[in-house]
């Protein structure tokens, strides 16, 4: 008989566990009481034990492993995974979700194939962080108004040929659609989007979907998109965004965020305006064949 099992935990304390020995603030909430909402959207929670001793937990849901984590003194981090899969022999793990660096490449031996790898960076918001445009060009606020199919557009010809279209291949146009007018809906009670314009050629040249939700943790401001038309790369109008953006979301919020999928040429970008990374986490899928 196994000395390992599987055995359903009570969220609000499978929380408290979770946050403190998964040792990743992954989304960057910095907030004892946000951490733990993000891990109790669910009680499909389970703690994985040797012998009646709990060495590890994880969210299973659906074929689905979230926020897995080792509880001290266990550091066997192949053995948790093998016994984790073992104990789920009536669930077909296909997906798992918020894997630490350290776990990537034991999944690998198991079967499982990267996704992607995403990261979180935040900032200061700063009042005082000069910024100019180039002549010939103007910053314009960015609101409902300016018609969607002309910005889901922007952000596909911005986007191609980076790692997101490589990865998941290029988007409908419609989904971007859908997926510009959810975020200025999101951001609508504190809308910081811009656009910069080129007044010669009459068209937008780049933009920046950003704002303050009313659900995000600390109200700390957020930068959905950003993107600059493969015509204007050079010009650092990606810096002047951020910037514009962290000088003016000081008076809403002392932090602006953004999560982006590492290997983005855009990630020196970010350091070099002042944003700190968190830790990487990964999606990872059963390999098929």
């Amino acid at each position: 008989m196994s000395k390992y099992k599987i055995e359903q935990a009570e969220k609000d304390l499978f929380a408290v566990y979770q946050v403190l020995y998964s040792d990743a603030d992954i989304e960057m909430w910095y907030d004892w009481n946000s951490r733990l909402n993000d891990t109790k959207f669910t009680d499909q929670c389970f703690w994985i034990l040797y012998e009646d001793s709990r060495i590890g937990g994880a969210i299973i849901d659906n074929g689905t492993v979230m926020y897995p984590f080792l509880i001290s003194p266990f550091v066997d981090r192949a053995m948790f995974w093998k016994v984790l899969f073992s104990c789920c022999i009536d669930v077909d793990v296909t997906r798992i979700r918020g894997v630490l660096p350290e776990d990537v490449n034991v999944l690998l031996a198991f079967g499982y194939r990267l996704e992607v790898m995403r990261q979180v960076m935040c900032c200061p918001t700063d009042p005082d962080i000069p910024a100019a445009l180039p002549h010939g060009y103007s910053l314009h606020h960015l609101k409902d108004s300016v018609d969607s199919r002309n910005l889901a557009s922007t952000i596909m010809k911005g986007y191609a040929g980076g790692i997101d279209f490589e990865i998941f291949g290029a988007p409908d146009e419609e989904d971007v659609i859908k997926d510009v007018e959810r975020l200025m809906q999101i951001y609508s009670p504190n809308n910081l989007s811009i656009y910069i314009f080129d007044e010669n050629e009459q068209k937008i040249a780049g933009l920046c979907i950003a704002g303050i939700s009313e659900n995000i943790p600390l109200g700390f401001a957020e930068i959905g998109e950003i993107c600059v038309l493969p015509a204007y790369r050079n010009k650092r109008f990606g810096e002047f965004m951020l910037k514009h953006v962290r000088a003016n979301a000081h008076k809403y919020t002392p932090v602006v965020k953004l999560c982006f999928t590492v290997g983005n040429n855009a990630e020196r970008l970010y350091r070099n305006v002042g944003f700190h990374p968190g830790p990487r986490f990964a999606n990872m899928s059963i390999r098929i064949g």
